[in-house]
């Protein structure tokens, strides 16, 4: 009986893995085959209402207000809103030294990023301005930043995420992987889907919504995955995400495991409720009602990210070994390495992309602690183990890197 078991449980864990990897390898192919889309330029310029939640963030806003400062798009369209939320610090404070809005939040019965923007939502004066853009307080942002993306509202866009990339690359081998993790997500996922006419889906940060979106909808998503509970609500109104790749927003990364835990036990239990709540939901609806809109918005949320798939496919290969010998055996051990091979061919593809190749490499060196200490993230989260639903403020620190923008 538990050799059926095990048989039943390795086959369907290689057919959801190899529909997942023949989805990405897809992808990558679209970004380098098929060409740029084509700009309608216009001189329409729309004015915009910037939203930067922050808690406890006194070490690194100052960074932030100042590449605002440094935006080259007309001052007088666009208003910096700071949104001081439940802080014991002097974020307020710093921030009131710059031409900025500081909004000071006390509720501590509704902590969390979500609730921060719904409350901000009602402060603003939307119908003051054509897009609101928002952008975590550890960021800096690109000076092309609005001019992107004022040129894609003038398209047609509603919603739109932005090119998120590691700003302090060179911290350390954490940073370095993570910043090749970006950009195979930015460039070989966002961007292929942009060029394909599909959806992206919101990454938190770097994200900007017509205001007329925000003052029908509001903001309605205030789980530990605010993203992407945000996002399959507006799959369900078939809103589609466009993507930005020259928006560009500079996001600090942990730069170690441990600075970085807390944050990405939140991000990934975030990421299995909406799962739960919303993914499968919408894959199903996808299928019955032939909707390939829907089916394909459902995907990102349905499959693994690129390390989880990576650890699955570890986990099917060690399982395919407890098997006995057979033709089977065979052939879902081949199926497993030809996961790992196309994985490692996207990894590869991801290192061309960013250059810098003797660093990259060095770095892969702590890819099986990385590995590691990603799975206990994901187990931990999948299992329900770890329920942490707070917007806990991640432990920053001063990077050695100066963020070039371009």
């Amino acid at each position: 009986m538990w050799l059926l078991l095990l048989y039943i449980i390795v086959i369907v864990l290689v057919i959801y893995l190899t529909g997942a990897m023949a989805y990405l390898l897809v992808l990558a192919a679209a970004y380098f085959i098929i060409p740029e889309p084509k700009r309608i330029e216009s001189s329409k310029l729309n004015r915009f209402a910037i939203l930067v939640p922050a808690h406890d963030e006194e070490l690194l806003i100052s960074c932030l207000c100042e590449s605002f400062l440094k935006i080259n798009y007309p001052r007088d369209l666009y208003e910096i809103f700071i949104i001081a939320d439940n802080c014991d610090d002097k974020t307020a404070e710093i921030c009131n030294s710059f031409p900025v809005n500081v909004l000071v939040r006390n509720d501590p019965s509704h902590t969390g990023k979500g609730f921060a923007i719904n409350w901000t939502l009602k402060k603003v004066p939307l119908a003051k301005f054509d897009a609101i853009f928002m952008v975590d307080a550890d960021n800096i942002v690109d000076s092309q930043i609005l001019e992107q993306l004022n040129l894609m509202i003038n398209q047609g866009e509603i919603a739109i995420q932005c090119y998120n990339t590691v700003g302090n690359r060179s911290d350390s081998w954490f940073t370095e992987l993570l910043f090749v993790s970006r950009t195979i997500g930015n460039l070989l996922y966002h961007h292929a889907k942009y060029k394909l006419g599909l959806s992206s889906y919101l990454m938190g940060n770097g994200i900007c919504f017509k205001s007329h979106l925000l003052q029908e909808k509001g903001w309605t998503a205030f789980s530990a995955g605010e993203d992407w509970e945000y996002y399959a609500q507006l799959i369900e109104c078939r809103i589609k995400i466009g993507f930005a790749k020259d928006a560009k927003v500079f996001h600090q990364e942990s730069k170690s495991l441990n600075q970085a835990t807390s944050q990405r036990l939140r991000w990934s239990s975030g990421r299995f409720l909406v799962l739960r709540k919303f993914g499968i939901w919408l894959f199903w609806k996808g299928i019955i009602m032939h909707d390939l809109f829907t089916l394909d918005a459902s995907l990102p949320l349905i499959f693994p990210n690129y390390s989880l798939q990576l650890n699955l496919t570890l986990l099917a290969l060690i399982l395919v070994s407890l098997l006995p010998s057979s033709d089977l055996r065979l052939f879902l051990l081949a199926t497993g390495l030809l996961l790992v091979f196309g994985q490692v061919l996207l990894f590869l593809a991801g290192v061309y992309l960013t250059k810098s190749y003797m660093k990259v490499f060095k770095a892969m060196l702590h890819a099986p602690v990385f590995l590691f200490w990603k799975a206990i993230i994901d187990f931990l989260s999948l299992t329900r183990i770890y329920r942490g639903g707070k917007w806990i403020r991640t432990e920053r620190h001063i990077s050695s890197t100066k963020t070039k923008t371009l």
